[in-house]
């Protein structure tokens, strides 16, 4: 078999956190997961090497470096113009035979895995560098020619505005591929998000959870007002319970790749959607992957509704928390920057040097 370098797909079994130059970072920390026990929704990757020989064999690489050197003086319109440049090449291009074979031999192999024909996958983006909510997510695509379609579609998001400019103000180049995740969906009863401290005061003895109806998108994209619970961290204890109005939910959209809003029942709104079963077993995962990582982190999450507890309790994403842990790294730097200018500061406060 080919290195993990060179290949098309890879499993996420076959993968771990140090592939993440392979598959991008979060396909690499679901690879992660899967080694120490998580539970995570079985799927594969595909490498970044893939987008490259993608855009390579097409022509696309060549032919948005040369329309970037006639394009002129850098600016907003101008990064505008090429975005949409490059994202309608990548879009309408023909997929190269053997990139489309791999994938789709990999869906069908998840396809006899679940025992479902045209089995309903996410399709995610993941690049080798954290640019959190740059670059789209698909959700509920089904059936080989609608996956194809929709992995072009999530390559072309690593060229929409936004992420161009977050990528130029880090010093990274235009041209960027990017790996994606196809994992089988989960039927998600309820979905939501864990950070492993309460992200209103960066409390790290807490966890914050926030739960809601359906798929994730509603609570990801701040569609609803979910349940919110403050949990402590070594006993898992219920701190703070906040009933959400949930008046909406994500769902499948029967027999094709789309998802559509539906109104909660009143009766539902005004119950929690998780029982305190589910809320602890949430926070227990939370724990162990912060503990496994030895950081805080945001991790997303669904229940299914056809698995017994605690089966049913699955991660479906994992990532560093991006605002309290830069903000501990600062606050560690700054302690060990000057510590004569801390000496000194403790003997004029009266502070005696023991």
């Amino acid at each position: 078999m080919a290195e993990k370098s060179e290949r098309l797909t890879l499993w996420y079994e076959e993968t771990d956190g140090s592939d993440f130059p392979i598959v991008g970072k979060k396909n690499a920390n679901l690879g992660e997961m899967i080694k120490t026990g998580i539970r995570t929704s079985p799927g594969f990757s595909i490498t970044i090497g893939a987008n490259e020989k993608f855009i390579v064999e097409t022509g696309i690489k060549e032919k948005i470096s040369k329309y970037l050197e006639e394009l002129g003086e850098v600016s907003y319109e101008t990064t505008k113009k090429a975005s949409a440049f490059a994202m309608s090449l990548i879009e309408a291009a023909v997929m190269p035979a053997e990139i489309e074979k791999d994938i789709l031999v990999n869906y069908k192999k998840l396809c006899d895995l679940s025992s479902t024909d045209n089995i309903p996958v996410a399709v995610r983006s993941s690049g080798a560098i954290s640019m959190p909510g740059q670059m789209e997510t698909y959700l509920n695509i089904r059936g080989d020619k609608d996956l194809i379609e929709y992995v072009k579609k999530c390559w072309a998001s690593a060229y929409n505005v936004e992420a161009i400019m977050y990528r130029a103000n880090k010093g990274v180049g235009f041209l960027f591929n990017i790996g994606v995740g196809i994992p089988k969906m989960v039927n998600s009863r309820v979905s939501g998000i864990i950070f492993t401290l309460n992200t209103l005061n960066g409390d790290p003895s807490k966890i914050s959870l926030d739960a809601s109806y359906g798929l994730g998108e509603a609570v990801v994209s701040g569609l609803v007002t979910p349940d919110s619970f403050l949990v402590d961290k070594v006993t898992l204890d219920i701190a703070k319970t906040t009933l959400g109005s949930k008046e909406t939910q994500c769902v499948y959209r029967e027999g094709c790749s789309d998802i559509v809003q539906v109104e909660v029942p009143k009766e539902k709104q005004e119950k929690l959607c998780v029982s305190l079963d589910e809320v602890k077993e949430l926070c227990r995962l939370g724990r162990v992957i912060e503990d496994y990582y030895g950081k805080h982190y945001d991790i997303e999450f669904g229940i299914d509704g056809d698995l017994p507890f605690p089966e049913n309790v699955i991660i479906l994403q994992v990532r560093p928390e991006s605002i309290w842990n830069k903000k501990e790294v600062t606050a560690r730097t700054e302690k060990k920057k000057d510590p004569m200018e801390r000496i000194l500061s403790q003997l004029l406060t009266g502070v005696k040097i023991k």
